[in-house]
């Protein structure tokens, strides 16, 4: 794995806790996590489950059967079409090096 990928999931990761934090009370189903899901598309499940792994290794969320509940709050300043769109743009770019 070369820096750009390690970029490319450091980046993904963020954006996964961004969203989660704008979601009502930090929690959201897998099936409705919009940067889940299309890390799901571009990278893959298992890579987009790594991440998820590696979150809730850190301690900033907690998988609850079906679903992701953010552990560790933190502010952001953007809304959530700004957050989708880089995440889009992260991956459609970032998957083609």
């Amino acid at each position: 794995m070369t820096s750009a990928d390690k970029d490319v999931l450091a980046r993904a990761a963020l954006l996964m806790l961004e969203e989660l934090a704008l979601r009502r009370d930090g929690k959201a189903k897998l099936r409705y996590w919009k940067t889940y899901r299309m890390a799901v598309f571009w990278l893959g499940r298992g890579v987009a489950d790594g991440i998820v792994a590696k979150l809730a290794e850190g301690g900033y969320i907690k998988v609850e059967g079906r679903y992701v509940v953010l552990i560790k709050r933190f502010t952001h300043g953007r809304s959530l079409n700004s957050i989708l769109k880089e995440a889009y743009n992260l991956f459609a770019t970032g998957t083609r090096r």
